[in-house]
């Protein structure tokens, strides 16, 4: 596992790297300073999951995210933010990060991050998750803990189609969207129209009684659903898929 760490404090950079290091000794660690650089190891490196922090010498709040996720499509990023504001974490959602940790957060939270997005979920701390399902008017149900790590070797069970009530090519959209990648970029790993992994995303959103993609990853959050592990797409084939970076909500 090799995990890119993009953040300009040096010294928290490194009680992030030490802290991961005790919790998955085998990881490889990268690190940046800079959105450039981390966007160049992002392009270079072949990391499995990025830790970004939202403020950057070169890259003012969610504008970094974006950028991110403009050059790498399928990669997940986690952000990693001393803003924990309903409003911020709803934007990087939109966004397309499969997760947000609070720099408050527990060592038990990073863990659970790292464990989640590997898997194919999302990761959301409890907190967040209640104050966005108030943000976006969704209906209330108890809050997943999602901060707890899972009682695994640092994997989690997958829920494949059948339990989630969908055909495998919704299943598959889904696993793609959760990854972060916009319809268009769905559409070309899929061998498929646009239209129709629009059409997809659409049957997904009246699957789950949801109105946009955001609704859908706070609901993942909060039922600790994943997905299995879809292979990291490597940069030269993030180039050949659209973006669709204009359109940023499915």
């Amino acid at each position: 596992m090799r995990i890119l760490l993009v953040d300009d404090h040096e010294l928290f950079r490194a009680g992030l790297a030490l802290l991961i290091k005790e919790l998955f000794p085998d990881a490889e660690l990268l690190h940046a300073s800079t959105l450039s650089h981390g966007i160049d190891l992002a392009m270079t490196g072949q990391p499995d999951i990025v830790f970004l922090d939202l403020e950057l010498p070169d890259g003012h709040g969610c504008d970094a995210l974006g950028r991110l996720k403009d050059a790498r499509p399928s990669l997940p990023v986690v952000v990693v933010s001393g803003d924990e504001s309903m409003e911020t974490v709803g934007r990087c959602l939109e966004l397309r990060a499969m997760g947000y940790v609070p720099k408050s957060s527990s060592p038990e939270a990073l863990h659970a991050a790292i464990v989640a997005v590997l898997s194919g979920g999302v990761f959301l701390p409890a907190a967040s998750i209640a104050g966005l399902r108030r943000a976006i008017d969704m209906a209330e149900a108890p809050a997943h803990d999602s901060e707890k790590a899972p009682p695994t070797n640092g994997s989690v069970e997958p829920w494949d189609a059948p339990r989630l009530g969908l055909p495998p090519r919704e299943y598959e959209t889904l696993a793609w969207l959760v990854r972060g990648l916009p319809s268009k970029a769905i559409a070309s790993k899929m061998g498929l129209e646009d239209i129709t992994v629009r059409k997809y995303i659409s049957h997904l959103l009246a699957h789950f009684n949801l109105r946009r993609r955001t609704e859908l990853i706070v609901m993942m959050a909060d039922k600790g659903i994943t997905l299995g592990t879809l292979s990291v797409t490597d940069a030269s084939r993030d180039r050949d898929s659209p973006s669709d970076g204009r359109q940023r909500t499915g």
